[in-house]
């Protein structure tokens, strides 16, 4: 015997599949609404009013999402791939992937990345890009549109961005730094005549003269030049003494801030321009210095360090949870980016190449850093004549001491060695770029005063990120940025794709995604993409969750041991990030609680999509009338 709750629930179920019939029924008359979707987002505010009175509205009960009357657009295709490109190709390839590989056994590491970047990178770059793109808006509004009970993800991936602009920008700051202190005759971190040096120091052209046990000791100009000039890192004992601002950092952070805002704060149209180079240079840079690695002494014992995989060390899980870390640091799926520049695009727009081509250069990039810097550690190690694997001290620095020794060997080292930090510095304007347009846009869609005023906006945003970046800045600043990288991302931003994955493919519905993407793109993904999107990337992804919550290994900086209350804090500040998550799931359910309605029923409403939500109250709104018509 049935209960009136059954009764109800075969109701709405019943109800379910009448939508879907009617869904199909009207793939047609979505395509035809696409042109009208996308005359809107690409003519003028007054071209885009004389459209909106002319054109006949046809009721749907899957209306197809329109940009916003002023919501601008890339000016061209280029544009907007080379903004793509420059996005996944950033410091995380040339800076932060030489130095995961030689913390996780060189030629090991590539064997899981390569998995993770097929598996997990480009399926969601895929999706994000088409779901910016089809909804036309910024990643909360993005996410409520979908279905409201998955607001969070949008608002805990902008705390995420947030937090990786801090420390990504002040990275950015070391190497205008470094860009200064190269217009010299002589490079500053080639010699060891300076006041900061130490009696360990071995400059380049000492190479071997002193026995092995006493070149355990050696330390590279370069290294000290890294630690003790530029970071004054000797002068912190760590996060609870990181000392004063060190004001000539502050003023690179100032400088680099200053230059964002003038290259975006007129929006999409002005950052497309400056791809033109920035997105382009720094290939050209890499191969030059890749062939001069190629001419050093000892560069083949680092080559092969890099290519050569030690297969024991893929039975270490924490190589495996490296990969797929940098994949989400340098791809930057959940950091909301990818899916706002989808957003300044028409709805047809083909993503999938786009999401290809993307991929592909980030891992050609990656693969001719890797190349770079392990030519130069071989080199260091054969000049040191120490093991590569302890040639420098610390991981995170790497690039900034590798590169450099790889620029003091060239004949003209000032003028390649400006062009190099200048390569520097664009790609990671390029990722910062995107990060800031992704929070501006993100509040902007909540907030449509600060679209009007997006000069003002913007500027108030920059001050309020210089302040915010100042611990960074100060002596004991990169034990903060280690600090940043290590529990910005990591379990979060996992949790954020995951979602996403979820909530597109099981709360919004496969299917109703590949429609869509049917209607749009003028094809339907492949059977690979659907299984990756509803199973393979969730299943991933949450293993690597779990994976890092059992992760217990110390977390050092150099010979600085991190303290067990950072490391308390941290993960307090990961879960903070996604607590947006749950807590808008509470507040929907709370919200559209009804005491005629079951716990079941408000549950199932929970997630059902808002295409699918908006025909559900249709029906019951029908139903309520005839039935009050019936009882008259």
């Amino acid at each position: 015997m049935t209960t009136l709750e059954d009764e109800t629930w075969l109701e709405l179920k019943a109800d379910e599949i009448e939508i879907n019939k009617i869904v199909s029924e009207h793939v047609e008359s979505r395509k035809s609404t696409l042109i009208g979707d996308n005359m809107v987002r690409t003519t003028s505010f007054t071209e885009q009013t004389a459209i909106s009175t002319t054109t006949i509205t046809v009721a749907l009960p899957v209306p197809a999402p329109s940009a916003t009357a002023t919501r601008e657009l890339w000016t061209n295709k280029v544009e907007f791939l080379l903004s793509v490109i420059g996005y996944v190709v950033d410091l995380g390839n040339v800076w932060r992937f030489p130095y995961m590989c030689y913390d996780n056994g060189g030629g090991a590491f590539l064997v899981p990345y390569m998995i993770f970047l097929f598996l997990i990178g480009i399926p969601m770059l895929y999706l994000e890009l088409f779901l910016g793109q089809f909804y036309g808006c910024g990643n909360i509004a993005l996410w409520h549109r979908l279905a409201p009970s998955m607001r969070g993800i949008g608002i805990a991936s902008f705390f995420i961005v947030t937090a990786v602009t801090l420390f990504y920008t002040t990275i950015i700051a070391h190497s205008v730094f470094y860009l200064f202190s190269s217009f010299r005759e002589e490079m500053p971190w080639s010699l060891c005549t300076h006041t900061w040096n130490t009696k360990a120091c071995s400059e380049r052209m000492h190479v071997n003269d002193t026995s092995s046990a006493i070149n355990e000791f050696k330390v590279s100009s370069a290294e000290e030049y890294y630690n003790i000039y530029m970071l004054g890192i000797d002068r912190s004992k760590g996060l609870t003494d990181l000392g004063y601002v060190k004001i000539d950092l502050l003023l690179c952070l100032i400088a680099i801030f200053v230059l964002m805002y003038m290259c975006i704060y007129r929006g999409v149209k002005s950052t497309g321009k400056a791809v033109y180079i920035t997105a382009t240079l720094p290939y050209v840079v890499l191969v030059a210095l890749l062939v001069q690695g190629l001419n050093l002494k000892g560069s083949r014992q680092g080559i092969t360090y890099f290519l050569k995989p030690t297969f024991e060390k893929l039975k270490d899980m924490k190589v495996w949870y490296s990969a797929a870390n940098q994949i989400f640091f340098t791809l930057g799926p959940g950091l909301s980016v990818l899916t706002t520049y989808g957003s300044y695009n028409v709805s047809t727009n083909n993503c999938y190449y786009d999401a290809l081509i993307s991929v592909i250069a980030n891992f050609v990039a990656s693969f001719l850093a890797g190349f770079v810097v392990f030519s130069a550690l071989g080199h260091m190690s054969y000049r040191l004549d120490k093991s590569i694997t302890t040639v420098v001290g610390e991981g995170a620095s790497i690039s900034f001491i590798a590169y450099p020794e790889i620029l003091a060997t060239f004949k003209y080292p000032t003028f390649f060695s400006i062009i190099f930090f200048l390569m520097v510095i664009n790609l990671g304007l390029d990722s910062d770029f995107g990060g800031l347009e992704a929070m501006y846009a993100a509040l902007s869609d909540g907030f449509p005063l600060l679209k009007r005023h997006r000069k003002s906006g913007m500027f108030i945003m920059c001050c309020l990120l210089v302040l915010a970046c100042l611990p960074t800045v100060t002596y004991g600043g990169n034990y903060v940025v280690q600090f940043l990288d290590r529990f910005s991302t990591g379990p979060a931003l996992m949790l954020v794709v995951m979602m996403e994955a979820v909530a597109a493919s099981w709360v919004y519905g496969i299917n109703n995604l590949v429609t869509d993407m049917q209607n749009n793109l003028g094809f339907a993904p492949s059977y690979f993409f659907r299984f990756a999107w509803k199973i393979l990337c969730p299943s991933i992804v949450l293993f690597l969750m779990i994976l890092s919550l059992t992760y217990t290994d110390r977390f050092e900086y150099g010979t600085y041991v991190y303290p067990l209350w950072s490391i308390v804090f941290g993960w307090s500040m990961n879960t903070a990030f996604i607590l947006p998550i749950p807590i808008m799931m509470i507040y929907e359910f709370v919200r559209h609680s009804d005491p005629k309605k079951s716990f079941k029923e408000r549950l199932y409403y929970l997630f059902v999509p808002t295409i699918n939500r908006r025909k559900l109250k249709q029906l019951q709104l029908e139903s309520t009338t005839s039935s009050s018509t019936a009882h008259v």
